[in-house]
């Protein structure tokens, strides 16, 4: 009786893919590398400073964007590093009928801020959390809503 050995060949076949942009039939489309879009109205610089940002809502909207989470959780690492910062949320809103719903709808977003950064191992002591509705809303036109639904994210030390 004779036994053969057999070589089992594991084969790993690495699938790679390009992306072209063509100059034709769209020759202003560039493609950036850490630009990122906040708004509909304005194109920001390069997200690198976790210090202070704005996060924007969709409309009676207090779920934070996919690509906020990112930021946000970048902000609650560093939070967890250093125990002697703080962070101030400021929130606001202009979709709701009255100024109290819109002191509702800011409170919401600034609740929705808080508890993701609780979940990821934030100290409650370093949370500051203010919500304004409509009160400090710049910009009181229709086209420029989206600018006023947002919460804004500063860090600082405590003291």
């Amino acid at each position: 009786m004779h036994l053969y050995k057999t070589n089992k060949v594991l084969v790993c076949i690495l699938l790679t893919y390009t992306v072209q942009y063509l100059s034709l039939p769209f020759p202003d489309l560039l493609a950036e590398e850490g630009v990122i879009f906040e708004n509909p109205y304005k194109k920001t610089e390069k997200q690198t400073d976790v210090t202070q940002f704005t996060i924007y809502f969709s409309k009676k909207s207090n779920l934070i964007p996919k690509q906020d989470q990112v930021r946000l959780q970048s902000v609650a690492d560093f939070l967890y590093r250093n125990r002697n910062y703080e962070v101030m949320i400021s929130a606001h809103a202009v979709e709701g009928k009255t100024n109290k719903e819109n002191v509702l709808i800011s409170e919401k977003r600034s609740l929705e801020v808080e508890r993701f950064l609780l979940i990821h191992s934030v100290e409650p002591n370093q949370i500051r959390r203010l919500f304004f509705g409509n009160s400090k809303s710049p910009n009181q036109t229709k086209e420029h809503e989206a600018l006023n639904r947002r919460v804004e994210i500063l860090l600082k030390p405590i003291g």
